[in-house]
């Protein structure tokens, strides 16, 4: 896997931020833009944006979401990378209709297009760069995408969850169905790029890899308050720490806790 620190990135996202209320994550017109680090280099930067309006895919009211990232600095100048994802989302069920990826990395290219059809049992996978390049995957009728499970998870309350509790989700990545688990741990004060912030610290376990430096390496701290987002993300690579700051955030153009900053 090429240009990993994007793809870790997208990875996380099917597990950032759980909202206190049910079905109120998907909400319209959300950016957020975070940096991306890894040790002490500035590593590439992403933003997450969900459209203003509805629209329909047959009778299902769906709503887009959108991840790009890119990378910056040194990077950019040796390793560039420009990726794309997107999710149809059902505004009812949380589930995704259809995805879609590209990936620029360096000479790397792929595309992908996913058409979820889990009442049928499968979901249908297109990519130029896939033999065969049509192709079919059987899942669970519940089984997410990295960004529908994102918005999923936070329609899951854990502000007031005791340590130890945990939520799980199939997630479909890279024609592969991963589980993956996120537990809660404890409450803590941190700093981030918009000063002193109350968060919930979590951790996510995944299946045994060769990325990871141990099974729960990676360790989220979400906002303790009615938005309830990413704040801050460790991940312990074999290679190095990977940190990710939340840097930007806005709803409707409204700016929170970075009245100065833009997207």
């Amino acid at each position: 896997m090429k240009n990993q620190t994007l793809v870790i990135f997208l990875f996380l996202c099917s597990f950032w931020s759980l909202s206190a209320q049910e079905n109120n994550a998907l909400i319209a017109g959300e950016n957020l833009k975070y940096r991306i680090h890894l040790g002490f280099i500035n590593a590439a930067e992403a933003t997450i944006k969900s459209s203003p309006a509805i629209t329909k895919m047959g009778d299902r009211t769906v709503r887009k979401v959108e991840i790009e990232g890119e990378t910056t600095g040194v990077l950019e100048l040796f390793s560039p990378l420009r990726d794309y994802w997107s999710a149809q989302i059902d505004t009812e069920t949380m589930l995704p209709l259809k995805t879609e990826m590209r990936k620029r990395e360096g000479r790397y290219r792929k595309e992908e297009t996913v058409l979820y059809q889990m009442d049928k049992g499968f979901a249908k996978i297109t990519s130029p760069q896939n033999k065969p390049v049509n192709s079919t995957i059987a899942g669970s009728k519940d089984l997410l995408d990295l960004i529908s499970a994102y918005y999923f998870l936070r329609s899951k309350p854990v502000s007031d969850k005791k340590p130890g509790s945990r939520w799980s989700a199939q997630v479909l990545v890279d024609s592969k169905i991963y589980e993956l688990v996120l537990v809660v741990r404890s409450k803590e004060t941190i700093n981030t790029e918009a000063g002193k912030k109350a968060s919930i610290k979590t951790n996510i376990l995944l299946p045994k890899n060769d990325m990871f430096k141990e099974e729960d390496a990676i360790r989220l701290w979400i906002s303790d308050d009615e938005y309830q987002v990413p704040l801050k993300i460790q991940v312990n690579l074999k290679i190095g720490f990977l940190t990710i700051d939340l840097i930007d955030y806005s709803i409707q153009g409204r700016k929170i806790y970075f009245p100065k900053a833009s997207l």
